[in-house]
């Protein structure tokens, strides 16, 4: 077995034990949760640090697992602090989505290369923002769940999770500094194709990436102005990723893993 393959195998199990700590209360099970995190970090650098994963860029599997790699840490660093052991709960299963695939491409050469390095900004930012924006849903979810069960008084099944009020600054956080990322992800999409074809090029993925743009921009606008609450932000938050997610189906329905810009 390829050492590799314990990478999302300890994000997997870091998930279900702290969701059964979320469901018995018996606080070890994060406890243990949050050390396989930190176990599969480490894993993770020290397969970077001796080249067993060669991350020259030169793949999507690889672009993803660095991804992984740096949003881990992130969470590590900034949410572990407000959640405590809690924050593998949100990151891990968006961490084991992520690296499945390295694991699974084990000994094929099926990746996808990419050669332009303008093109290699644009997938990178756009997948970091897009995994960050990924949490974001995940935390969007829990607020809602939190919210329906303190409307219809049944405080017994949320009180191991964390308040309503820390869900929210934490969302927008992970929304606002997500969205740099996807700007300038954007923008080198469109100096792309200025490059390849000579004009800006608007197609149907592109505009759906403009309509995911304007959803976050709007949405940090209004909370940053009108004080918008935390449903509001949650439900922005779930609209915002699902068209990310139709410019996903859209891009390979189309046929456009290289984005070619002929369409």
């Amino acid at each position: 077995m390829q050492i590799i393959i314990l990478v999302p195998t300890l994000y997997i199990i870091s998930f279900i034990l702290n969701l059964y700590y979320v469901v018995s209360g018996k606080s070890k099970f994060s406890q243990i949760g949050h050390y396989l995190f930190v176990l599969a970090i480490c894993t993770q650098a020290a397969l970077l640090a001796y080249k067993e994963v060669d991350y020259s860029l030169k793949s999507l599997e690889v672009n993803l697992f660095v991804i992984t790699f740096l949003l881990s840490i992130s969470g590590y660093l900034f949410i572990r602090p407000k959640l405590g052991t809690l924050y593998s709960l949100f990151v891990s299963p968006v961490a084991f989505v992520l690296t499945t695939p390295i694991a699974l491409s084990v000994n094929q050469n099926n990746n996808l290369s990419f050669d332009n390095n303008v093109l290699i900004s644009h997938v990178l930012l756009n997948l970091f923002s897009h995994t960050i924006l990924l949490v974001s849903v995940i935390f969007s979810l829990m607020f809602l769940y939190q919210h329906a069960n303190i409307k219809n008084k049944k405080i017994h099944r949320i009180e191991r999770l964390p308040s309503l009020s820390l869900i929210e600054r934490v969302n927008f956080l992970l929304i606002s500094s997500s969205f740099p990322l996807m700007t300038i992800g954007f923008i080198f999409g469109l100096v792309l194709s200025k490059n390849q074809i000579g004009k800006y090029w608007f197609g149907t993925v592109a505009t759906i990436s403009t309509i995911s743009w304007s959803i976050y921009f709007i949405l940090i606008l209004l909370k940053s102005i009108y004080k918008i609450s935390g449903l509001k932000i949650a439900y922005a938050s779930i609209l915002g990723f699902m068209t990310i997610l139709l410019g996903y189906a859209l891009m390979y329905l189309l046929d456009l893993p290289s984005h070619n810009f002929t369409y």
